[in-house]
This record gives structure tokens, C-alpha cells and sequence, in this order.
């Protein structure tokens, strides 16, 4: 090799390992921390916790199938669809506080605020760039946010779901414990990421199912779902849950993420009727369908729990799954016209009184077509 060849390959190397650096920077901190203490003697006392991590009721998949050579082909032969051709459209308007009636403003996969009674709750939050423990790697927006966070106005609580980066992200975190008094109710193990992250201890509350907290005279109640957790290498170290939100002119239901499983007619049946289910139903493969609602089952999970307008999340704003970007919502209202029920599907930042819900746009569709086409 001559010395030149040598000098091209040490820079080469160097020119990788800076990037790795870059890559890395901040991943630490990011990963989070795992429970000790009292945090972990208390998970330790519930139901769904064996052998040193959480257990859905049911058997299912640990982790997702990405190092399988199926799920990688998909991947690869989707990889024209899974993108918008398009911009998609953002309604990036500021609007008062509403301070009666139930309210819902989805900015993106499942980040939502719910405005109920005049109380503000911020379910889900993700405000970078990427949902990743990198700024520089990993699936990265497909629109712009909306709002800037520190715009947003007064933030009651702060709802988490799981500690998977696309439902909890540390820099918004960090940003909302900084600029807002909220509490932040999450399921059990959760709260060691958030302390790791400066959040004051008397502001994280945790639940197991059927547990929940009032803030501020609405009643927010964890309950099942059927999932899987990690920031790390660890798998299933915290707790996953969906969400209850009751108060008087109202109640929701968050899904978070989670699978099909059978106990949503329970859920139905002692915290419903629900006025609105925000409903993950994108991000759906076959290889992870015990994890992962598809479109008709979020409209089955509805069903059983007694109806009430859907509003779908989990889809538009990260490429995640090897299915078209715009098939979450093309499957849903073919689902929900068939088995009879009500869809709203809101522009990105767009915001919905539940009591008049807009008559059904297909905005999508204009974002599937190139610019410039007509």
C-alpha cells in the first residue's frame, strides 16, 4: 500500500469515527435511567411484573422483527410509497385555551392535546427532529411541527404512554418540565427516565392499571394495553399503558400504542362511553400484529368499547412500517363506514370540538400526489 493509499484509509477511518461521535452525542442521556429504590419496589408489587420485567396478559412479541430478512425486503420494495410525494399540510394557527366543553388538537403521530373543562393535557409529546435517542440518525419527520413548544400555552399534565422514542422524547421533556408546571402521569418504571432527566420527583406521578391521578378535577386512569418497552438494550423494564381521560363535559380514550387484545369491551364497559378514542393505526406489519392495531382493529377496539368518535394517530408524521403512508387512513374509513362509526381526521395541528366534529376532508390525498400535479 502506498502512503498515500495509507494516508486515504486513516482518513477515512477518522472521517467514520467522527461521525459516529456526532452520531453518539447526547445517546446516553437519552437512553434514560432503570428504576431503583422504593420506584422498583413498587413495580415489583405488581401484578403484570415477573423476573425482572413487565408482562402483558397475554403472550406476544418481545421486539420488533427488524433484523428479519422478510421484514427487511418490505421494507425495501415499499420504500417509493411509505413517503408523501407531497407536503403534507400543517395548520400551524394559535389559538386560545378553550375553557369549556372537550377539545382535541393532534400534532403529528401521537402527540395530542386534550383541552377538557379547561384543563390542558399534553398526551405523548414529541417535538424533535427525530424520534431516536440521535439528533442525527434514526426516522426523521415527514412534516413540520405545527406549534413550537414553548408556544403551546399552559400545560396541565403531561401524558406518557411508554418510553419508546416516538411517545417519549428527552429534549421535549426537558423543555416542558423548564416552561410549564405540569405533572407528568406515566406507568410505572417510567418516572426513573424522566428524574434522570431533571423533572422534579414531586411532579411524576406513576401507575399500574386501573390506577390514575386527578389534576386539577380530571381524572386521568391508566389502563391495559398490550405492548412492549426499551430504550436500551433491556426490553420491557417499564411499564406500557393506554389512558383514560374523564371529566365533566367528557371522556377519551388515548391508546397509546398497543396490539389487539381481548379486554376492550372491559375497558368500555367501566370507563366509557367515550365522546372520543384517539386510536394508533399505523405502524402495523404482519410481523408484529400482537403489538401493533391495524385499521380495522382500532375500529373493532372501538366498537367494543362502545363507540364514540375515533380519531386516528400513529401515522403520518414518522416512516416506521413498510406500509404506504397514507393506507392507515384509506383502511380506517373503509372499516369504520362498514361497521358504522364516526371518523374525524384532522389536519396535522388542527384543532377538534368534539360536540361538532368537521365533515370528513380527504386532505391526505393531496399529499400523496407530487407537487405540481394535478
Amino acid at each position: 500500500m502506498t502512503t498515500f493509499n495509507r494516508l486515504a484509509v486513516a482518513a477515512g477511518a477518522a472521517g467514520a469515527l467522527g461521525a459516529l461521535a456526532v452520531a453518539g452525542r447526547g445517546v446516553p442521556a437519552a437512553l434514560g435511567a432503570r428504576a431503583t429504590g422504593p420506584r422498583l419496589a413498587r413495580m415489583q408489587r405488581s401484578p403484570h411484573y415477573r423476573d425482572g420485567a413487565f408482562h402483558n396478559r397475554l403472550a406476544s412479541a418481545r421486539a420488533m422483527p427488524a433484523g428479519q430478512r422478510e421484514f427487511v425486503d418490505r421494507f425495501r420494495e415499499t420504500a417509493e410509497t411509505r413517503r408523501p410525494p407531497g407536503a403534507v399540510p400543517v395548520v400551524s394557527a394559535l389559538r386560545e385555551p378553550a375553557t369549556t366543553g372537550l377539545h382535541v388538537t393532534w400534532f403529528g403521530h401521537a402527540s395530542a392535546l386534550v383541552e377538557l373543562d379547561g384543563v390542558r393535557l399534553l398526551l405523548d409529546p414529541v417535538w424533535s427532529e427525530r424520534c431516536s435517542p440521535s439528533r442525527h440518525v434514526g426516522p426523521r419527520r415527514l412534516h413540520a411541527v405545527p406549534v413550537p413548544l414553548e408556544r403551546i400555552g399552559p400545560v396541565d399534565a403531561v401524558v406518557v404512554s411508554h418510553d419508546h422514542y416516538d411517545h417519549l422524547d428527552m429534549d421535549t421533556v426537558q423543555a416542558l418540565a423548564t416552561a410549564t408546571d405540569a405533572v407528568f402521569v406515566v406507568p410505572l418504571g417510567v418516572g426513573a427516565h424522566l428524574e434522570a432527566w431533571d423533572v422534579p420527583a414531586h411532579r411524576v406521578l406513576e401507575c399500574d392499571w386501573g390506577e390514575g391521578h386527578e389534576v386539577s378535577g380530571v381524572r386521568v386512569t391508566a389502563v391495559e394495553s398490550q405492548h412492549f418497552s426499551g430504550r436500551g438494550v433491556r426490553r420491557d423494564g417499564t411499564l406500557w399503558a393506554s389512558w383514560v381521560v374523564a371529566g365533566e363535559a367528557g371522556r377519551v380514550f388515548f391508546s397509546g400504542d398497543t396490539g389487539w387484545f381481548p379486554g376492550y369491551d372491559a375497558i368500555g364497559a367501566e370507563h366509557g362511553p367515550f365522546d372520543v378514542a384517539l386510536m394508533a393505526v399505523g405502524a402495523y406489519d404482519d410481523s408484529w400484529r400482537d403489538i401493533h392495531l391495524d385499521p380495522e382493529e382500532a375500529v373493532a377496539a372501538v366498537r367494543e368499547m362502545g363507540g364514540g368518535l375515533l380519531l386516528p394517530i400513529h401515522w403520518c408524521t414518522f416512516v416506521l412500517a413498510p406500509h404506504p403512508w397514507a393506507e392507515p387512513v384509506e383502511r380506517l374509513l373503509v372499516a369504520a363506514a362498514t361497521q358504522g362509526v364516526e371518523v374525524c381526521v384532522p389536519r396535522v395541528g388542527d384543532r377538534v370540538d368534539v360536540s361538532a366534529p368537521p365533515p370528513l376532508e380527504a386532505w391526505w390525498e393531496a399529499a400523496v400526489q407530487p407537487a405540481g400535479s394535478a
